[in-house]
């Protein structure tokens, strides 16, 4: 009789287009690489720090919610969150922002801090410093939402789909509140006769 071959009754069948790979533990502990976390830091670090800025009004508050971000990005498979990296980078980003505000932590106004990181020109005319100055302060007087969703569409540069995820609001709702901020500030920045 001829000997058959050894079939190893614990060998796995094999797998054909990838159904078992999604289930594979291996596949969804993957880590970031080194060079990976430093190309989202540079790409995103500069608006997740411009938002918690505004958000908290201390920078030095909005440095340690950025860097709670990167560390809870560090412990997150990227399998789970690669494809909406940026809505979950704020979404978190923002987490820790209401949970600093919650600790009752004191914020200060935002009336005289750029709205972005990059320094104001020696060579700009006072009026468009007036004008700046103006439009923080109109900034300010919008409601918390409103507020929120123009600083994450303008300064973040996310869509609504991202900015609705972020806030976990509808489209429609941060439709809303973006278009009711634009229309308040219109009416405090319009030319006085």
């Amino acid at each position: 009789m001829p000997s058959s071959p050894m079939i190893d009754s614990d060998a796995s069948p094999p797998i054909f287009g990838g159904e078992r790979d999604s289930m594979d533990p291996t596949k969804s502990m993957e880590t970031w690489q080194d060079d990976e976390i430093e190309t989202i830091v540079d790409r995103y670090g500069p608006r997740l720090l411009a938002y918690a800025t505004r958000m908290l009004g201390d920078p030095a508050a909005a440095q340690d919610a950025v860097q709670e971000t990167y560390l809870r990005l560090c412990r997150e498979s990227p399998v789970a969150i690669r494809d909406h990296l940026s809505a979950w980078l704020f979404s978190v980003c923002r987490s820790r922002v209401i949970d600093w505000q919650r600790r009752g932590r004191k914020t200060e106004s935002l009336g005289d801090r750029p709205v972005t990181q990059q320094t104001v020109e020696v060579e700009e005319s006072l009026d468009q410093q007036s004008d700046q100055q103006r439009l923080l302060e109109s900034i300010e007087t919008l409601s918390p939402r409103q507020r929120e969703v123009l600083l994450l569409r303008l300064q973040s540069n996310l869509s609504y789909k991202e900015i609705a995820e972020v806030t976990q609001m509808q489209i429609g709702n941060v439709s809303y509140h973006m278009h009711a901020a634009v229309q308040a500030l219109r009416k405090k920045l319009a030319p006085t006769s």
